[in-house]
């Protein structure tokens, strides 16, 4: 696989959202519900422990799915919730998810045994805290207790595989690599080499997040579904020169504008 991408100026970051408002004003109900079903199968651990490992393997699968709806809205095809299940029939490609899938489960055993290690004292003090004890001051003692720099660290690790593991998932999905290691790789370089317009469309998304929290985070049932659209965005507009979701060679791509970094794919 070409490892060749596109580089963007920061203003970028603003484009990109506006192109996955306008994909999700296409059939905005359907977006939602996928976004719904994603977040219920990633919380149904909490109903039933034993499905933890489905709903961690499962994860990859339907953001995959997820950004094939994308494709088909982009190209006036109709979707369906259903359509988020598409990546689990995807002959030839299901076997590299399910990899990645246990890349990304080994990468959160080590974060969760790492913080358990910086924060024991604070967690500790959580675990053992009594029904009496005053709220503020049980938060004053576990504040006391962690360091800036462990919160840095654990920080940096975190942003760390969040960037590794972003386009990875449409790298090993839609352009078919098969070493998970070199798409982990790439996609860490995506993210330095526009770390410009990437830091931008991650501000606006992190905004839209905290604006939402005075509303009980109910606006998030709009703005989760147009992220995960534009960050697909993002990907098509950086790995234009790449191969599409169909696995074939090159695909015919238009611009709609030499940097507008949107599409039809």
């Amino acid at each position: 696989m070409s490892a060749k991408f596109k580089v963007f100026k920061a203003a970028m970051g603003v484009q990109w959202l506006k192109a996955g408002w306008e994909i999700f004003k296409m059939q905005p109900m359907t977006f939602i519900m996928m976004y719904v079903f994603m977040v219920a199968v990633a919380l149904s651990p909490l109903v039933a422990p034993p499905l933890q490992l489905l709903a961690a393997f499962a994860a990859p699968f339907l953001t995959a799915g997820f950004y094939m709806a994308v494709l088909s809205k982009q190209r006036g095809q109709a979707i369906s919730l259903a359509s988020i299940l598409a990546a689990f029939s995807a002959k030839g490609r299901r076997l590299h998810l399910f990899r990645l899938g246990l890349y990304q489960l080994g990468v959160v055993i080590l974060l969760t045994w790492g913080a358990g290690i910086l924060f024991e004292e604070a967690l500790s003090m959580m675990q053992n805290a009594s029904p009496d004890q005053a709220p503020e001051v049980l938060i004053s003692n576990i504040l006391a207790t962690i360091s800036i720099t462990d919160v840095m660290l654990f920080f940096v690790a975190h942003s760390i595989n969040i960037m590794a593991f972003a386009y990875a998932l449409p790298i090993v999905f839609f352009q078919g690599e098969t070493r998970i290691t070199k798409a982990l790789g790439l996609s860490l370089k995506v993210f330095y080499s526009n770390m410009a317009s990437l830091g931008v469309y991650g501000l606006l998304i992190a905004l839209l997040v905290l604006a939402s929290m005075p509303l009980s985070m109910i606006p998030l049932l709009v703005v989760m579904p147009i992220a995960y659209i534009s960050f697909f965005v993002t990907y098509q507009a950086i790995f234009i020169d790449q191969q599409d979701n169909s696995g074939e060679s090159k695909q015919n791509v238009k611009h709609q504008s030499e940097d507008s970094g949107r599409f039809d794919a």
